[in-house]
């Protein structure tokens, strides 16, 4: 019996051992000796710059352990802006190229049509909310010149990017660490349209502006006021469009009026031929009632007869 074991044991062992060398090692072998061709940065790339032909060359590199996201083909990558500084000798990922030009800011990637982002300087610490500006804020502009006043233009306006001196992004919801200085606010840039535009640029030249905080992280509110503040802009420089747009919802209102009306009356009158028929069921079951008794009564009558 031991001999029997040792023999399949011996067996297996033999099969486990060919099917390490003709199976296992090639495929091993073919991974690791494998060949493909990538492109490698040749010059140093800083981030936002576009790549050119000159800073790139393809290479053949072993395939094994390759990322599978990186370019291989020079379309794929020249033309493109670096996200993250590449220097001479990196492999291109897909992750650090991008087809649309970097900014610092993502937002002014993505203005909508028919605005425009412009900056306020802010003056005093307490002009600019005490450095407490977030982007996606929503906010009211004051200006000052010999006496406060509010701006019906600027009442609820959305704040791009809070920016120091040297025009970095401040980030005033981050947590400080313990010897990190605070970055001072020095501008804010706002999402505005060419009408308020043209009043940011006179405030700049004109008094102290003094913004003061209406909404943040509550985007349905947000988009209420800034709703609301491009309705009042078109009051007060487009009221014939506004007039306009009010004729035509008018005009709607009018043109289902009378459908309403045809619908009222449809609906009354086949309540007033519903009541009818159950008049008329109600008739006929008092007259069925009524007969037996007067065909007794006749009966009755001829009985005593």
């Amino acid at each position: 019996m031991k001999l029997n074991n040792r023999f399949i044991f011996g067996l297996l062992s033999i099969v486990l051992a060919a099917i390490i060398a003709f199976v296992a090692l090639p495929a091993i072998s073919r991974q690791t000796n494998g060949k493909v061709e990538i492109v490698r940065i040749v010059n140093p790339v800083l981030k936002g710059a576009a790549i050119t032909e000159k800073d790139v060359e393809v290479v053949e590199v072993g395939s094994f352990n390759l990322p599978p996201n990186i370019a291989r083909l020079r379309e794929d990558v020249v033309g493109y802006y670096a996200t993250a500084d590449l220097a001479a000798g990196d492999y291109i990922l897909s992750s650090k190229i991008s087809m649309i030009p970097v900014t610092s800011d993502v937002a002014l990637n993505e203005i909508p049509s028919g605005k425009v982002a412009i900056s306020l300087t802010v003056k005093t610490l307490a002009s600019g909310l005490s450095d407490k500006l977030q982007p996606g804020d929503v906010i009211r502009i004051y200006h000052f010149l010999d006496i406060a006043q509010e701006l019906p233009e600027l009442n609820f306006v959305k704040v791009l990017a809070v920016t120091d001196e040297g025009g970095i992004n401040v980030d005033n919801a981050k947590e400080m660490a313990e010897e990190e200085e605070k970055q001072q606010s020095a501008t804010i840039t706002v999402l505005a349209t060419p009408e308020q535009a043209r009043i940011i640029t006179g405030l700049e030249n004109d008094g102290v502006v003094h913004v003061a905080l209406i909404s943040r992280n509550n985007s349905k509110l947000a988009e209420e006021l800034l709703t609301q503040q491009d309705r009042m802009l078109q009051e007060i420089y487009f009221p014939e469009l506004l007039n306009e747009e009010i004729a035509g919802e008018d005009a709607e209102e009018q043109q289902d009026g009378p459908k309403d009306s045809q619908n009222a009356e449809s609906a009354e009158a086949d309540k007033k031929e519903a009541d009818a028929d159950d008049k008329e069921v109600k008739t006929d079951d008092n007259t069925e009632t009524d007969m037996p008794q007067n065909q007794k009564s006749a009966t009755e009558e001829d009985g005593g007869q």
